[in-house]
């Protein structure tokens, strides 16, 4: 995971205690959407291409990528702070699924697949089938749970 999480980044493990020396090495180039598509490996794809966004506010920077499945049943979501897997959810994690959900319907809205008196998509239903991973680097994180 770790060297999905830092794009570039070469990790090498060495056991030199075997008469013949075992090393592995990691270094994946497009880090999270590599993750992504080693996610999806086994699947079948809504769309080709891996949806990637990253940036930096306030000395906090965010990455994401993510794609859709057709022959998955729901959502598989890894979060990330600080390289520490998030199990039990954070912001970040809210804030992605929010987003999309309110994004997609506002999408849907103006192109008229959602009708003005019909409801919004729940969320569930948005992310059905969707494979992400989000990483934050925070300079002063705070955890709970």
């Amino acid at each position: 995971e770790l060297a999905y999480l830092n794009a570039g980044v070469k990790i090498t493990f060495s056991d030199y205690r075997p008469e013949e020396p075992h090393i592995e090495t990691y270094c994946y180039e497009g880090g999270i959407k590599e993750y992504v598509a080693y996610m999806c490996r086994e699947k079948e794809t809504l769309h080709k291409d891996i949806i990637y966004v990253s940036g930096e506010k306030n000395g906090i920077n965010i990455e994401v990528a993510f794609q859709w499945c057709i022959d998955a049943y729901s959502d598989n979501i890894l979060g990330f702070a600080n390289n520490i897997r998030t199990i039990d959810g954070g912001t970040h994690l809210e804030g992605l699924k929010a987003v999309l959900t309110r994004t997609l319907n506002n999408v849907a809205r103006k192109r008229n697949k959602i009708k003005e008196n019909e409801p919004n998509l729940a969320g569930e239903n948005v992310r059905e089938g969707l494979t992400a991973v989000i990483s934050v680097k925070v300079p002063e994180p705070e955890f709970e749970g």
